[in-house]
């Protein structure tokens, strides 16, 4: 990973109600803030092929104020089609539809985003132009925006940061939300593993013992063909693109090395155990692999730990069970499970700043003990090793 100083960047997803996400919010930050849309967002999501693997093939959400449609329309001669330009409420009144309509035509989507008050009169031709809306979930659920909504219009909700509020705006019929909620099972959902979901804690539960050996991993793996198959399959597929075919699991330990191999397995195994939307199995494939580059870059050992406590943190939310029949089932180390339930340690300090990262907390990045700099290397190079390794998963499985 380079060292250099430079504009961070990182993303808010806009997800559906089942959390496949539908757009990527992009923010810039600078000394603990935020500017949310500036037009070197847009040259780096179209020139740096790390800002573009953030997108993970989906629209960039961005938030733009009258100067920055004016700039965007006179001095950038790209296509638009990727990009979402929210206009805030009360500046929108500002913006000549001339600029709108002709960024529309190069493809750009717009909406409205609206944080207080109520909207304002806006022409019927700046409206016609208007695809969605964006709003706090007290907006929706109060109903103040019953009367100002177009009905064509997608309706976001943010600031959507628990179980409560995404029931109650679903009641309302809101299924776009922006926030930190995730679909956590309830600790009375389920009294024990179901079957097809085992073999990924038996594989997760051999990565965290030194002393397995090969023949311990193949037997597992064996036990359930489809991923045996699967496996091979991927391993033989353009993702490795090795200069001849892998037959068998002991093959591709000369390849790959035992630790490479375990961790592949776990990942086809987990992808093939859940039933949630492939976006939350990115989701924790990014924040897996940047605690292990904040591993590396900071010379700790057992960086594989760190990979498998960010995969960890996540499991009740992939697999459907509550983390304490999880944790129950894995005789996990002290050390890992205090890093996921506490973030204690060098492991919890780790899992923390890639969630820091995904809330888009400027200030914690800054305040935490990694050098921002490496940390967000570590970010941009998650993001692009889960996009590319979830693409070669995609790819091998339809092959």
């Amino acid at each position: 990973m380079e060292n250099r100083s430079e504009t961070p960047f990182a993303r808010i997803p806009v997800c559906d109600s089942d959390f496949n996400v539908i757009a990527y919010e992009l923010m810039a930050g600078d000394k603990g803030q935020y500017q949310p849309a500036l037009p070197e967002i847009i040259s780096a999501t179209l020139t740096d092929p790390r800002i573009h693997d953030l997108l993970n093939q989906r629209p960039a959400l961005l938030l733009a104020d009258a100067e920055t449609v004016g700039l965007i329309y006179n001095e950038l001669r790209f296509p638009m089609d990727q990009f979402w330009l929210m206009l805030e409420s009360r500046q929108a009144i500002r913006i000549d539809p001339i600029l709108i309509k002709g960024l529309k035509k190069r493809g750009a989507h717009f909406g409205l985003s609206l944080n207080h008050g109520d909207l304002p009169d806006l022409s019927d031709e700046l409206l016609s132009h208007i695809s969605f809306i964006r709003a706090p979930s007290e907006y929706y659920t109060k109903k103040h925006l019953n009367r100002q909504v177009d009905s064509n219009w997608r309706c976001i909700a943010s600031e959507v940061d628990d179980e409560n509020l995404f029931a109650a705006l679903r009641e309302q019929g809101i299924d776009t939300i922006q926030g930190r909620y995730l679909p956590r099972p309830e600790t009375t959902d389920i009294k024990q593993i179901p079957s097809n979901k085992l073999i990924a804690l038996e594989i997760l539960n051999m990565l965290g013992d030194v002393n397995v050996s090969l023949e311990d991993l193949e037997n597992l793996i064996v036990q359930d063909l489809q991923l045996y198959y699967k496996l091979l399959r991927f391993i033989n597929s353009a993702y490795y693109n090795f200069n001849r075919k892998i037959n068998s699991i002991k093959e591709a330990l000369i390849y790959l090395g035992l630790n490479s191999l375990r961790s592949i397995s776990l990942v086809i195994a987990l992808s093939e155990s859940t039933t949630r939307s492939p976006d939350l199995f990115y989701l924790a494939l990014t924040r897996a692999r940047m605690c292990e580059l904040l591993a590396k870059s900071n010379g700790w050992p057992n960086e594989s730990i760190f990979f498998n406590a960010g995969l960890i943190s996540l499991l009740d939310v992939l697999l459907d069970i509550p983390m304490d029949t999880i944790l129950s089932e894995l005789p996990l180390s002290a050390a890992i499970k205090d890093a996921v339930l506490h973030f204690e340690g060098r492991t919890g300090a780790a899992l923390q700043c890639a969630i820091y990262y995904e809330h888009v907390d400027w200030q914690k990045i800054e305040d935490s003990q990694f050098d921002k700099d490496l940390a967000h290397s570590a970010y941009l190079e998650a993001s692009r090793w889960a996009t590319a390794l979830q693409q070669g998963l995609t790819n091998s499985a339809e092959a």
